[in-house]
């Protein structure tokens, strides 16, 4: 490519928020090449695989906003005027518009507004476009102040009518007037009883929050439990690829709870049988979940109840029908599923009529349709439940929203235009990856989003945030920027697009007033300094992990964290606290080949060296008393401090406290090792009964209410 056509491609990709460089982790420059930002436009939809195209698309994207004559989006933050910039033609005389505004609640205010010209306006200016295309000017009105809320606004400008999406919110996310609270983490499948079969259900986790709850804790954290798929056409345990981010994961439902469970012989008969008995003894003895094995004993019995339930109405059958009329979406999903299940194949492999989103009565088998319908009913009866529990003990329920999709589920399918399938999320290459990571879904379309004024967002986070008191936004930059890697290139062969921020975090504010929760960012590993900064304006909370912030310096080992965070020793994605302080992460990392027996010999003296550090320093802070200088007495004293500290709440990973040397994910593996699949080693029972446990549980709350 000559340097003419380099430069008119790098053009397109700023004007199209594609940036054409990045810092790496060493702070070093790196270009994006010619090929990974061809790809990543061509994802955009923008042609650019050769001179021609790349200024037919250099010219369609100059004129894109003198087209629309608005911005698709606008945000209105705290109820205050708002100026919005207007491209006209060079030739409009008008001196005001009509408006035509449609509040969220139906209500139309119809006025006119003055139009002057507009200072710094940041859009593309008409000396953009050559006079022969087009001639055009930026001018600017005031929106009145609005109430909080989504609103459509239409003006008429001369004899054309534009369109924008008003999102009215507060600039601060919701937050209680004081926080001081220390909570648990433990994914729900790995926090199972004597009762469960074979992996944690909801009501394993209402026994597990009301049991820290009556030590004093205030928090009860665990990873996604959104819909995922363990049979047709994939089995993917990760839930951070769920199937969909709007409807809850069938797999977790206490089925001896289900009210319809009790009236079923069938299900009593199969369940009651020396077979299935024998599967669920094998199941409870597993200490790593097989998942689609489980999945088909469940399934077996919640097809005989779904069957039950069907076959006569009951007392319970208008608040089914309730359910589905809150949630209408819920027959669409079940209906997909159920196709799924019937072709074994992704919806990329379904005949195009299928594929383009038209299902009919005889795509599927009715009987399967109904089960989802079923199972996603008794899902939310379930986590409500949780939910009402933790909020009546003052337990906020604390989930994880994941960055993306499984680009084979429901979401995918349905909001097809919401997302750019050409290309998937990954990250540049780092020290530890040094290929780069292909974290394999699609990510959304920042423009495509915008036109339909965020819809698909505000639904997903809508319906997480009616079933938690905190959600923790997973990646938080992905609100500001993500690395997207063209199909057709390897991983770390790919360029940064630019989200814009600021109607994400204007969202997300809304939606966390409306059901009252709290938002956390994960801010982990390189952050942008715009990224904390806005984090900061919006009210969101980062996160301080002790792991990451350690220093060889026996004074200083810690720093200590701002108020406004959740710090923990350790997150999912990391060595438990033995693992750490025995360097066993870096045996793994060496038996995978990620570094060398140089390496290795390297990071193990460097580790020795931040443990001695964290000891002294724990020593030095008065938390470490003593000549016992054991790992659980490090770990408790690391505890003791960050609950002494500033930070708003301290999270304990429960497996930490009877030092678990095995991590629940190693990121960068999949068939390697069982990532999201090992059950906590002691049961909630065992949880329940261990005094060490409850002592180091109970000092939290005592130290969280004395400093």
């Amino acid at each position: 490519m000559n340097s003419a056509a380099l430069h008119e491609l790098e053009e397109l990709a700023r004007l199209n928020g594609v940036q054409i460089s990045y810092t790496d982790m060493r702070g070093r420059k790196q270009n994006a090449s010619p090929d990974a930002l061809t790809g990543v436009l061509h994802a955009l939809g923008l042609p650019a695989g050769n001179a021609r195209e790349i200024r037919d698309s250099l010219r369609e994207t100059k004129s894109r906003s003198w087209k629309r004559g608005v911005e698709p989006v606008i945000v209105a933050w705290d109820e205050r005027p708002t100026k919005i910039e207007l491209h006209v033609s060079s030739n409009f005389a008008g001196k005001s518009v009509r408006c035509e505004l449609k509040l969220e609640n139906g209500e139309t205010r119809k006025f006119t507004l003055a139009i002057r010209e507009a200072k710094n306006a940041n859009s593309p200016g008409a000396d953009s476009v050559s006079p022969q295309e087009f001639s055009g000017v930026v001018k600017e009105i005031t929106l009145p102040a609005l109430p909080f809320g989504y609103h459509a606004l239409e003006i008429e400008i001369g004899k054309k009518r534009a369109n924008t999406f008003v999102i009215s919110a507060p600039t601060k996310s919701f937050s209680p007037r004081r926080v001081r609270e220390w909570g648990f983490f433990l994914p729900m499948y790995a926090a199972h009883s004597g009762q469960s079969w074979g992996a944690g259900n909801f009501s394993d986790w209402q026994r597990l929050s009301e049991f820290a709850g009556s030590l004093g804790a205030g928090v009860a954290a665990s990873l996604p439990l959104l819909a995922a798929f363990f049979d047709q056409p994939v089995c993917e345990p990760s839930p951070y690829s769920p199937a969909s981010r709007l409807f809850w994961n069938e797999f977790y439902l206490d089925i001896p709870a289900i009210p319809e469970f009790a009236r079923c012989a069938a299900a009593k008969k199969l369940t009651q049988s020396a077979a299935f008995q024998n599967r669920l003894a094998r199941f409870r003895e597993q200490s790593v979940i097989d998942y689609k094995a489980q999945w088909r004993a469940r399934r077996q019995v919640l097809e005989l109840l779904a069957d039950s339930f069907f076959a006569e109405k009951s007392s319970r059958t208008n608040e089914f029908e309730n359910f589905l009329g809150q949630r209408p979406e819920v027959e669409d999903y079940a209906r997909f599923r159920a196709v799924c299940d019937q072709t074994k194949l992704s919806w990329r492999a379904w005949p195009r009529r299928m594929r383009d989103g038209d299902l009919r009565a005889s795509d599927c088998d009715e009987r399967v349709r109904k089960f989802y319908l079923f199972t996603q009913w008794l899902a939310h009866e379930q986590i409500s439940r949780v939910l009402k529990n933790c909020r009546e003990r003052g337990v906020k329920f604390y989930l994880d929203l994941p960055l993306g999709v499984n680009s084979d589920g429901y979401d995918v399918w349905r909001e097809r235009g919401s997302f750019a399938l050409d290309a998937c999320v990954g990250a540049p290459p780092d020290a530890f990856f040094t290929k780069g990571q292909n974290w394999g879904f699609s990510p959304l379309h920042p423009l495509r989003i915008r036109e339909s004024g965020y819809r698909y967002v505000r639904n997903f986070l809508a319906f997480q945030m009616r079933h938690t008191g905190m959600l923790r936004i997973d990646h938080v930059m992905g609100l500001h920027r993500l690395f997207w890697i063209p199909k057709n290139l390897p991983r770390g062969q790919g360029a940064y697009v630019n989200y814009p921020a600021d109607e994400w975090m204007a969202i997300l504010s809304l939606e966390s007033h409306r059901h009252r929760t709290m938002i956390v960012g994960e801010n982990l590993g390189t952050v942008p300094p715009e990224v904390n900064e806005s984090m900061k304006r919006h009210g969101l909370r980062g996160m301080f992990v002790a792991q990451f912030e350690r220093r060889p310096d026996a004074k200083a080992a810690l720093p200590k964290p701002s108020r406004g965070v959740v710090t923990s020793i350790n997150t999912h994605d990391t060595p438990t606290f033995a693992a750490h302080w025995r360097g066993l992460d870096l045996e793994d990392q060496f038996a995978l080949g990620l570094i060398s027996k140089k390496e290795l010999a390297e990071k193990r003296a460097a580790r020795k060296k931040l443990n001695r550090a964290l000891s002294a320093f724990l020593a030095n802070e008065g938390f470490l008393r003593g000549k016992k200088r054991g790992e659980k007495n490090i770990l408790r004293a690391c505890l003791q401090w960050l609950a002494a500290s500033p930070a708003e709440i301290v999270l304990v990973n429960l497996e930490d406290l009877w030092l678990e040397k095995n991590p629940q994910n190693v990121p960068g593996t999949s068939d390697e090792r069982p990532n999201w699949r090992r059950k906590s080693k002691l049961a909630i029972e065992g949880i329940q009964r261990n005094r060490e446990i409850k002592n180091a549980l109970r000092g939290l709350t005592k130290i969280r209410e004395n400093s």
